[in-house]
């Protein structure tokens, strides 16, 4: 039986356990008529979307209806370890999205652009993503507010945070201030550590990075992920937010319902949505607002197919133009990682991934909830660090993951698929060896993309251009996040606890320049850099006085009555680290604001 087999046959096994030792979590749904009409009208079930609709309801005399384009989730999702898993068995809880080829970034990839994956089940991404709570660092909301949005500095997000949160870990009694507990969404350090996870945060005092909570004010440091399970399992805004709020009458939800239209009346008053539904168009009228939370591809998406974006490109594509505005689509920003800086450790350390996913791990989690099923794949520990700045030290620029395993450890079986075949032969004398990594990741880029329409078909994906690498500040900072990363795998705990070795060989790629000299590093960034999937600021916030500007500080859509954005498309600037926990925080202010304009508060 091949390695592939085998992977797949385990992966089968394990979905399979927990749909017996998981009683599926199933949504109650509704099917609308063909016309409805309610108060607010909620687009996506996602992070932020759930989250909105569950506070919403809190107001027994408002009827909200939530639209979700996917269906249930599956059993296994509550697994943390499967995230990737939904890949296994469904690809319909995936949206694909295109990305167009880069010209600065993913070079050592066989197709520069490929697809940029997102979660298409209630729940959202949030469902399938690795879990990682972070809210980044409080001068990224000092930015925010600075740029001209009142309301969003750190102190006021701070309590959203706390409210949203139940914090199960070590607490420092200088940390107390900045956790909360009780809260719908569970929060846990990584529970199952490997020995590369257990010298992580040795390594990083070596580095001089000091054990921190990364989400108080402390920022530079070494630190355990924290993860949105309780009990280690997966919780999402759907579980939190969303479902609690479906025993009411006031809140209904609607599944595989794909919204595709805007409902303007001739003031540019947003009064609904049209949708499919069974592969029939409905309709959905609001009585106060329809709010959109379909995350920062499909929001500006939707507005752009109902005539509200950039004129021209709108015009191109045979789109009516009821609104110009310009800053629609535009301002897309993500974090860039760099892979393949990594260290093979002895082989008798630790066991190889087919036993870290075999039976006996099954078993384990799923009658203990313990061992290598309770964490996501590979994930262990961070580090953030300042390497570019000096002028202000203590502010991060660039997050170090250590991630315990290496591409190729998988026998190349997904790790290396996306790659050349010159990094296929690079990695085939180690194939199949334990390893780790370091990953390092540009904290607040730069760079900044587009996403634009395919076509006016509202069942065609919209087109991703994060144009990453474009701004020369983000590829030089990038180079030294680079040989940052060479010199903390480098430290001497790893190799005397585990035998670590660096990986010395040159890529083939980048071998014409002289090993880990400035050039080769540019080469190795230019070739290995991806995307974090943390897509954001499509439709930023903004003052009137921007031009680029989509929504107000109150997240009302410019020009248009009756109609808000919600999502992880209004940050102005991305934030320091994983942003799930920042749309929770958008989702909680958000639902906060409505409730303020119509005196529910």
């Amino acid at each position: 039986m091949t390695q592939f087999s085998v992977l797949n046959l385990l992966a089968g096994f394990t979905a399979i356990l927990a749909g017996t030792f998981f009683k599926p979590v199933r949504y109650p749904t509704n099917v609308m008529p063909d016309d409805i009409i309610v108060d607010f009208i909620v687009v996506g079930s996602g992070s932020t979307g759930s989250v909105v609709a569950g506070r919403l309801a809190e107001i027994s005399e408002w009827d909200v209806l939530v639209l979700e384009a996917g269906g249930q989730p599956p059993a296994f999702a509550k697994v943390p370890f499967l995230h990737l898993g939904s890949e296994f068995p469904n690809s319909s809880y995936m949206n694909y999205y295109k990305m167009r080829p880069q010209k600065y970034s993913s070079q050592f990839a066989k197709n520069t652009g490929g697809l940029y994956r997102r979660g298409k089940v209630i729940g959202g991404s949030g469902t399938i993503n690795q879990m990682m709570h972070h809210r980044g660092i409080p001068q990224d909301y000092e930015n925010w507010a600075a740029q001209g949005n009142p309301g969003w500095d750190y102190k006021t997000v701070l309590k959203y945070f706390k409210k949203t949160e139940d914090y199960k870990g070590p607490l420092k009694s200088r940390d107390a201030p900045f956790r909360a507990f009780g809260g719908p969404i569970g929060v846990e350090k990584v529970a199952w550590k490997p020995p590369v996870c257990r010298v992580a945060i040795r390594a990083g005092e070596e580095m001089g990075l000091a054990e921190v909570d990364y989400n108080t004010d402390t920022t530079i440091g070494s630190a355990i992920f924290q993860l949105t399970t309780k009990n280690r399992e997966r919780v999402t805004t759907a579980d939190a937010f969303l479902l609690p709020g479906l025993r009411r009458r006031n809140l209904k939800l609607q599944i595989n319902s794909q919204v595709i239209k805007i409902i303007m009346d001739a003031e540019n008053r947003a009064i609904g949505v049209k949708y499919v539904h069974k592969n029939k168009v409905k309709r959905a009228f609001a009585k106060r607002e329809v709010i959109l939370s379909a995350g920062a591809g499909d929001s500006p998406k939707l507005l752009m197919l109902s005539g509200i974006g950039p004129k021209k490109h709108l015009e191109t594509l045979g789109i009516e133009s009821r609104v110009d505005l310009p800053g629609v689509g535009q301002n897309y920003q993500d974090h860039l990682v760099v892979r393949g800086i990594s260290w093979t450790i002895h082989p008798n350390i630790s066991s190889s991934i087919f036993e870290r996913i075999g039976p006996g791990a099954m078993l384990n989690y799923f009658e203990r909830r313990s061992g290598p099923l309770t964490s996501p794949v590979g994930i262990c520990a961070l580090y953030q660090l300042n390497v570019g700045n000096p002028q202000e030290p203590h502010i991060p620029d660039i997050l170090i993951t250590q991630e315990n395993g290496l591409l190729g450890q998988d026998y190349g079986l997904f790790t290396l698929s996306p790659y050349k075949q010159s990094i296929h032969d690079y990695y085939r004398p180690i194939k199949g060896r334990d390893g780790f990594s370091m990953s390092p990741w540009l904290s607040r880029p730069k760079s900044v993309g587009t996403v634009t329409l395919m076509s006016k078909n509202p069942f065609d994906p919209p087109v991703l251009d994060h144009n990453a690498l474009s701004h020369p500040d983000d590829f030089e900072l990038m180079v030294k996040a680079a040989k940052a990363s060479r010199r903390l795998g480098n430290a001497k705990i790893f190799r005397r606890a585990l035998g670590a070795e660096p990986i010395n060989k040159p890529i083939p790629d980048c071998a014409h320049f002289a090993f880990e000299s400035d050039d080769y590093w540019r080469c190795f960034v230019r070739g290995w850099s991806g995307m974090g999937a943390h897509m954001c600021g499509t439709c930023k916030m903004a003052p009137d006085s921007d031009p680029m500007g989509v929504v107000t500080p109150r997240l009302k859509v410019r020009g248009v009555k009756n109609l808000r954005v919600i999502d992880a498309s209004i940050m102005p600037s991305i934030t320091s680290g994983h942003i799930n926990a920042v749309t929770f925080m958008i989702g909680e202010k958000g639902a906060d604001l409505i409730k303020e304009d119509y005196g529910k508060i």
